[in-house]
């Protein structure tokens, strides 16, 4: 299965996608944005992710929450700003969006996809309007029990005809590596036929390329280019330099994954006769002598001579041989006469 990511594709036989989370490390300063863009298509990254959040569309006066996003926010023109630098970087841009507003004029900028992020799964509201548009939504699971999935997954299937990607999440900030629960992972694309991914809370580059091992399309990752800064989503980031630690060994599992049908590499396939024992004569046999147990073995023959497999072994015995063998030559079809 595929579906679409602006100009790329998501899914069997595609790179995984990964997502530098920017989100609101920007602390609302639209030059530091740009930089963190500049650095992450640099690490590698494959997509930019911000979060749109009118603070008083989305929480009440006085909560930390609103106190936070009344600071950090970017506008309309930075914003498209943003979008357009990240496409001109080769980089798919997108964002989350927290009130059906904003969700109107994010839509003004093509973004690559919706996000629907754990704290917004269960604002059907929201889901049904980004489904309706036919865009991507890549939704996040942390927070959610399996109805609340199957509930979010229902409306936007029933509103409209985006198609759906399904991040596997825990909402701890950070994430220990016990509650990741990557099994979930193929568990997710198992039951609801989509897209899975995984969106990383936990520190350090080691779970990303585990969980592409479990299945993972897609990888999310904050980033921020000061990982000491206090406040935001600094403290469970990746700095450049680790970010792009993280992309290698992503590309790397992807290589060590390979194909899902077992089959051989040309140069395995070339080694194979080499390994591979066939029938032997165990000593000298004279023609019109009947194989037995005491004369036909199977043996790694010499460089270049090839024989009958050993899964012929039953049919040979009680045949005779056709002709003389030496001890150690191998026995083919037309070494092999009647019965005895």
């Amino acid at each position: 299965m595929t579906i679409p990511f602006g100009n790329r594709k998501i899914g069997d036989g595609e790179p995984v996608l990964v997502i530098a989370e920017i989100g609101i490390n920007h602390e609302g300063n639209a030059e530091t944005c740009a930089r963190m863009i500049e650095a992450a298509a640099a690490a590698g990254a494959d997509s930019i992710k911000l979060q749109t959040i009118d603070a008083d569309a989305n929480y009440v006066r006085g909560t930390e929450s609103h106190r936070l996003f009344s600071s950090c926010g970017l506008s309309r023109e930075e914003t498209a700003n943003m979008f357009r630098l990240t496409r001109d970087l080769g980089m798919e841009p997108f964002t989350t969006v927290g009130d059906l507003k904003s969700l109107e004029w994010i839509e003004c900028l093509d973004p690559a996809g919706h996000k629907i992020s754990s704290g917004l799964l269960t604002t059907h509201p929201i889901v049904a309007r980004a489904a309706q548009t036919g865009r991507t939504l890549i939704i996040s699971t942390g927070l959610a029990e399996i109805a609340d999935v199957e509930e979010a997954v229902a409306v936007a299937r029933k509103s409209g005809p985006s198609p759906i990607a399904l991040l596997q999440c825990t909402s701890l900030y950070p994430a220990p590596f016990d509650s990741l629960n990557l099994a979930a992972i193929r568990e997710l694309a198992a039951r609801f036929s989509v897209v899975t991914g995984f969106s990383d809370h936990s520190l350090g580059v080691e779970a990303a390329p585990l969980a592409v091992a479990a299945g993972a399309k897609i990888i999310e990752k904050h980033f921020s280019l000061d990982a000491t800064r206090s406040g935001y989503d600094h403290g469970i980031s990746l700095e450049p330099d680790d970010f792009g630690d993280m992309v290698k060994r992503i590309r790397l599992a992807e290589r060590m994954l390979g194909h899902r049908d077992k089959r051989l590499s040309p140069d395995e396939a070339a080694r194979a006769p080499v390994y591979h024992r066939v029938l032997v004569a165990l000593r000298p046999i004279v023609r019109g002598e009947a194989f037995d147990h005491t004369n036909l073995g199977f043996k790694r023959p010499l460089p270049g001579r090839l024989g009958l497999a050993p899964s012929h072994y039953d049919t040979v015995l009680g045949k005779t041989a056709s002709r003389a063998l030496v001890a150690d030559e191998p026995v083919n079809w037309s070494d092999i006469g009647d019965g005895a």
